[in-house]
């Protein structure tokens, strides 16, 4: 998984820099081989062992295609900016990977292209295969512009030993809120008896996402129409139960304590008893025989939902051949399910087990999980409303310095003036 969500360093180069090399210069993607194959260039963050890894994948890819030649470009640092450096001098690889934070921006300037003329009726492609959250987020305006490759749910995470040898009852996959505030309570305490509590229920520390109680309690940060709406009923319930298990029940460790420590090295020992983690992440592994590590879905109020961290892949608007181009994001697409973890297709959680022996145990509740997983509703401002949502709301909850009526006030003010609303 990413680092933490509403913290993460907003990269790249102005939008309107982007609009301005547009207009400029041109590059020559998309051209053909001596052995009359489409050249083209996939852009990737992929570096070290995750480069080699993919290699193999794009050299059977090439092995196997008679239209076209991949070439990878990796970019392991810096990579936003990279891309909008190449894509204003219309220099973009002919594909490349996106987080789907991204792809409004990036559709919305015309730099990628949409993608439905040219993947229609193509018979390795099966759109009604992939679950509905990671699809969409590859949609703007009605236009499909990239391919979702990875879907990574946010999972709870537990200790089963902790559990059970504090007699707190296992979380379920139909808890509630109240179930896992509850338990959290339990788990929280002063071992050594030092009059300070040195073991935590769970970790709040900037990640997960707020949206995770604001969605589970009915409600929308932004909605698919571009509405705010964090400051409605519903979503200030779900901002009520963040801001109580942080303030109010104290299971959360405190920012500085976590972020010294970070919460997955607190979870791996042992300190806290049930983490917020990406349905990849390789706890069981890390943890060894530390402990037994359980997983099930995140808790909801109203409504299933959870948040999910989901990658697609791109095709420039100026590659020169795209029915080419899109056969090969198809291909690198379908290749790259069998590779990592969690896939965003129904068929493709059959492989879970076979990628990562480890996660055996968890496939039918990952399963589960990815039928409620979903992105955001992604404006091309989506950079600047997660910083709001950070200055506004999180962190001040996280300092215990705002209400959440305020803080949902503040926030839901400061993303109407971003969208202009």
């Amino acid at each position: 998984m990413k680092g933490r969500f509403m913290k993460k360093i907003v990269t790249g180069l102005l939008a309107s820099s982007l609009l301005v090399g547009m207009a400029g210069c041109s590059g020559d993607p998309g051209g053909s081989s001596a052995s009359g194959k489409v050249e083209l260039k996939i852009g990737t963050w992929a570096g070290a062992q995750e480069l080699k890894e993919f290699q193999g994948i794009v050299d059977q890819l090439n092995q196997q295609s008679k239209n076209y030649h991949l070439t990878i470009q990796s970019i392991p640092a810096d990579y936003y900016k990279k891309i909008q450096t190449m894509a204003a001098a219309k220099q973009a690889p002919d594909l490349f990977w996106l987080s789907q934070e991204y792809i409004p921006m990036y559709a919305e300037l015309g730099v990628i292209a949409p993608l439905d003329e040219y993947i229609k009726g193509n018979s390795k492609l099966n759109l009604d295969d992939y679950f509905e959250g990671p699809l969409q987020v590859g949609k703007v305006n009605g236009k499909l512009y990239g391919l979702p490759w990875i879907n990574q749910p946010v999972m709870l995470y537990y200790n089963k030993t902790l559990f059970e040898k504090t007699g707190v009852e296992l979380p379920k996959p139909d808890w509630t809120w109240e179930d896992f505030e509850k338990a959290a309570i339990a788990l929280t305490k002063d071992v050594n008896q030092d009059g300070k509590t040195d073991q935590f229920g769970t970790v709040i520390d900037g990640w997960p996402p707020v949206a995770l109680w604001v969605w589970t309690h009915g409600g929308e940060i932004i909605d698919k129409d571009g509405k705010v709406r964090m400051d409605e009923p519903q979503a200030i319930e779900g901002i009520k139960m963040f801001h109580k298990l942080i303030n109010q029940d104290k299971v959360t460790p405190n920012k500085t304590q976590a972020q010294n420590t970070g919460g997955p090295e607190m979870f791996k020992t042992g300190k806290v008893a049930m983490f917020f983690g990406g349905a990849g992440d390789d706890f069981e592994k890390q943890v060894g025989n530390a402990f037994e590590v359980g997983m099930t879905k995140v808790p909801h109020a109203t409504t299933e939902a959870t948040f999910s961290w989901i990658a697609a892949t791109v095709m420039s608007n100026t590659t020169k051949n795209k029915p080419v181009a899109a056969e090969a994001l198809i291909d690198l697409t379908n290749a790259i399910r069998k590779w990592k973890i969690l896939p965003p297709t129904k068929s493709g959680l059959g492989h879970v087990a076979d990628i990562r022996p480890e996660k055996a145990y968890a496939v039918e509740i990952m399963t589960e999980s990815s039928k409620v997983s979903r992105g955001f509703n992604n404006q091309s401002k989506q950079n600047e409303l997660d910083t709001a949502i950070w200055q506004e709301l999180y962190e001040p909850i996280l300092l215990g310095k705002k209400s959440p009526e305020q803080a949902a006030k503040d926030a839901a003010n400061a993303l109407r003036k971003i969208l202009g609303q």
